[in-house]
């Protein structure tokens, strides 16, 4: 049987609970199945709703089944994973989420067979931006409830949890390895989500991994595996060197941070280096595919393999020193599996919200949302960390080190991750306490023309968008 198990994007570094017992019903957000008289009645097409504390927020969340494709059966198995990494939910049939104290709600599918709606309890304003961010990321609508009207983002991202830029450290070997291919034999390594250090060692040796759990959405969970006790490839001399080379390949690279049980904080997300004896038999079937290059992670960034240490991600899924030698062994371990190219010519690319922001339309600015006449950048969503102003056809604005910095962007406002986020209503061109210019380099950005159209993308945080529209200049 082919695992197709796609990973869903969170915002936030979670704590994964391995206990498969039924959660306790989180409090507030609606009724258990021990409170019958919860005053909430039977909703026409409701098939029932699933409490459950979500894992990375560690808050309490009502999951609406709305769609006309789920049923009662279908809706209180989903309840029992109602998230990756969560302990089961508790599955109140024909009844909605209730409506009292909320932030808002989010509308997932809306209009599909398996709909489904995310009430998120809480009356505290500063809550808001979370979940507008975390229903971003959803890929779902945000409807706001009176108190996140006008206020959701509220003071952004804070620092504790910003992104914190790439950034190249170069250490002294470790004991007992040879010397490095840095300045003064040092080893140079990007602490970065997408970098690597030196093939033939260890990535944790030689950068920190907590900078680069910012970077990236994790979380914990275990997709299931087994690999055969007879398994011809246990005794295949041949295979066992090219798995003995991948994973080398692999440990080089910052992505262990998240795929290795002894560094992941709150366990590997999905596949993970120590899953033996054959640690690729933990990939998904479409994770298999990405590796081999089958279906597309551009979104994920890279580097170029000069700036990093040699290791290239053009291709495939897992930066390598080898392309050829890499595709060789995907390839192999796909038709193994049955698998051809052509089985994934459908799939969407890998990435989740990350892919959706390169796809993304902007429409009209509204509100007053844009650069007004006298410079000033007004927006909405919330306190952010990454300002653009750009051109009406501009790429949307990815993560870096390769999609960040579009090739039409007029002009990008930075802040330090260390300072706080800062607030709508700056000028276009300047660069507040805490902030700094990162387009152009140097020099003022070009001038707005009057009656030309421009895109402004803001966002609380890298992939963490709050504003993407078009404006005309005044």
């Amino acid at each position: 049987m082919h695992r197709f198990l796609m990973p869903i994007a969170i915002i936030t570094i979670s704590a994964c609970s391995g206990s498969e017992k039924e959660a306790e019903p989180p409090s507030n957000i609606g009724p258990s199945e021990s409170t019958p008289d919860s005053g909430l009645e039977d909703v026409d097409g409701v098939q029932g709703h699933c409490l459950y504390v979500n894992p990375f927020s560690s808050g309490d969340e009502c999951k609406e089944y709305v769609g006309t494709g789920w049923t009662a059966d279908t809706a209180a198995e989903d309840c029992t994973a109602p998230l990756p990494g969560a302990d089961a939910g508790t599955f109140v049939p024909s009844a909605a989420c209730s409506r009292d104290a909320i932030l808002g709600e989010c509308l997932i599918a809306a209009g599909e067979p398996l709909a489904n709606t995310l009430v998120f309890p809480g009356d505290d304003p500063d809550s808001c931006g979370g979940v507008v961010i975390g229903c971003d990321f959803a890929q779902g609508e945000f409807v706001p409830a009176e108190v996140c009207e006008g206020t959701a983002g509220g003071g952004g991202v804070d620092s504790s949890t910003a992104f914190q830029p790439f950034e190249l450290v170069c250490v002294d070997p470790i004991d007992g390895e040879p010397p490095g291919d840095g300045p003064d034999g040092q080893v140079c390594t990007w602490v970065a989500i997408s970098g690597n250090t030196e093939a033939g060692r260890h990535y944790s040796d030689y950068a920190s991994c907590d900078p680069v759990l910012t970077q990236r959405p994790y979380y914990a969970v275990d997709v299931g595996w087994e690999t055969a006790d007879d398994d011809p490839r246990l005794t295949d001399p041949a295979f066992q060197e090219e798995l003995s080379w991948v994973t080398s390949e692999v440990e080089a690279a910052a992505c262990m941070c998240c795929h290795s049980s002894e560094l992941a904080p709150s366990g590997p997300s999905m596949w993970y280096v120590e899953a033996g004896p054959i640690w690729t038999d933990s990939l998904t079937d479409p994770g298999a595919a990405m590796m081999a290059g089958w279906i597309d992670s551009t979104a994920f960034g890279r580097f170029e393999p000069a700036d990093n240490n040699g290791f290239d991600r053009a291709t495939t899924g897992l930066a390598t020193t080898d392309v050829a030698r890499m595709l060789a062994f995907w390839e192999s371990d796909l038709a193994r599996r049955g698998l051809i190219r052509e089985d994934f010519a459908d799939s969407v690319p890998f990435g989740g919200p990350l892919y959706d922001q390169l796809t993304y339309e902007p429409s009209a600015c509204t509100d007053g949302e844009g650069v007004d006449a006298d410079g000033v950048v007004t927006w909405s969503g919330g306190a952010a960390r990454y300002v653009y102003v750009l051109g009406p056809e501009s790429d949307n604005p990815g993560v870096p080190p390769n999609l960040d910095l579009p090739a039409d962007t007029l002009w990008r406002l930075d802040v330090e991750w260390t300072a706080p986020a800062i607030s709508s209503g700056l000028r276009y061109g300047e660069a507040p306490d805490g902030a700094a210019q990162a387009f152009p380099e140097a020099g003022a950005p070009s001038p707005l023309v009057p009656g030309e159209v421009y895109y402004l993308y803001v966002l609380a945080d890298i992939y963490q968008p709050v504003t993407r529209c078009l404006f005309t200049a005044e």
